[in-house]
């Protein structure tokens, strides 16, 4: 079969386009069994395609593979719409997909694959619209595919890292924590896999002579959630001799673990300190304080390993002093790879998406209007 399997576009933007690790790892299992097989990431384009682009796509394709997050729902059903009146079978995949509580109702006219498409994505080939498949999210993740990086086109990314030649690696899948905001708890049950640490650096070793990158960054939340696990992993990138960086909480890490991080040539550890006050924290169900964050950042400047923070904006309880407080949180720790600040949007599968009626202004709360401003606190409603 030709199949094109495409990546929308989505609402979000940032100046590094990193090659979506998905899409690519579905697209190699495809092709892997004999499938003609072309990768279109439309988040490359600043505006996307045209509608001639995309009509020649189609023309070109028996089957439309999509996938993507709740950000790119708007670019997912435009391609749903465009597929079906070109006749073509539509696949949908993705995170978004997994999170809908009625994805045959969401996605109507296609065939939904809920949960790690590489899974499942042969079988949905075969079965007609309508119907659902379902995979399980924590299988033993060492026998997944590594993404053919170089057969779908990874030099166009320029993916670096301190101008470096660099890819994403996933080192695990799930979580146990039970953040408020977050929709793992839709995805995996609370429930955590990691790779061994010897796949991970096999795939890495691969991409060296393959791509001749010479740095990494960990695509997981939490590089440091077990303990041993980064320390082996620590090991075994020490000896690639490879730069990286990773994010994890800042409940999460100790002198001694970070200590091996910065000798095993981390140039970067991102936390999720999500907000500046201890309040709001608590609302946000992270198990965090802000005693706790400045703990760890100064843990990191002992060992001089460099770091950043993350912070989100207008969640449910947030009011002018809080974010307040939390802009004043952010100079005080003045890490030294700087603060990111993201806006809050509820996300379909987590605890806030039932009830966020209550904490603020939803706007596109059918699944098709997710935005930069979907959510606004009560407390900033008609004064932004």
């Amino acid at each position: 079969m030709r199949i094109a399997v495409v990546n929308p576009r989505g609402y979000l933007d940032s100046p590094e386009k990193w090659m979506p690790l998905g899409a690519v790892t579905v697209a190699t299992v495809l092709r892997a069994e004999g499938h003609n097989v072309r990768l279109h990431d439309e988040e490359t384009f600043p505006a996307g395609y045209t509608a001639e682009e995309i009509g020649s796509i189609l023309e070109w394709a028996d089957v439309l593979c999509l996938s993507g997050m709740s950000h790119q729902v708007a670019g997912i059903h435009r391609w749903i719409s465009d597929g079906l009146s070109a006749g073509v079978k539509v696949v949908v995949g993705g995170i978004h997909a997994s999170l809908c509580a009625r994805p045959a109702d969401e996605f109507l006219g296609t065939t939904v694959v809920c949960g790690p498409g590489e899974e499942q994505v042969l079988n949905a080939l075969q079965v007609g619209p309508g119907i659902v498949i379902r995979s399980e999210p924590l299988k033993d993740l060492d026998k997944h595919p590594w993404p053919s990086r170089e057969g779908f086109g990874w030099s166009r990314y320029r993916e670096m890292v301190e101008g470096i030649p660099a890819i994403r690696v996933v080192g695990s899948r799930g979580c146990p924590f039970s953040c408020k905001y977050c929709c793992n708890k839709r995805l995996s049950g609370r429930k955590l896999a990691l790779r061994s640490p010897y796949d991970v650096a096999d795939e890495i070793s691969g991409a060296m002579k393959a791509l001749g990158i010479r740095a990494v960054v960990f695509a997981m939340a939490d590089f440091t959630i077990d303990k041993q696990w980064a320390r082996d992993m620590c090991k075994e990138l020490r000896q690639l001799g490879v730069l990286w960086k990773a994010t994890t909480r800042v409940d999460l890490i100790d002198l001694e673990t970070i200590r091996r991080m910065k000798i095993a040539n981390c140039i970067g550890l991102g936390f999720g300190v999500e907000s500046g006050d201890d309040d709001v924290l608590r609302i946000l169900g992270k198990g965090t304080t802000c005693a706790r964050a400045r703990k760890a950042f100064d843990m990191c400047a002992r060992v001089g390993l460099p770091s950043w923070a993350m912070f989100m904006t207008h969640v449910p309880g947030e009011t002018p002093d809080t974010l307040a407080r939390t802009k004043q949180f952010a100079r005080e720790l003045d890490p030294p790879l700087g603060c990111t600040f993201q806006r809050f949007s509820p996300l379909p599968g987590s605890a806030f998406w039932d009830e966020i009626g209550k904490w603020g202004v939803v706007a596109g709360r059918k699944g098709r209007g997710f935005g930069p401003v979907s959510f606004t606190p009560h407390a900033f409603v008609g004064k932004e």
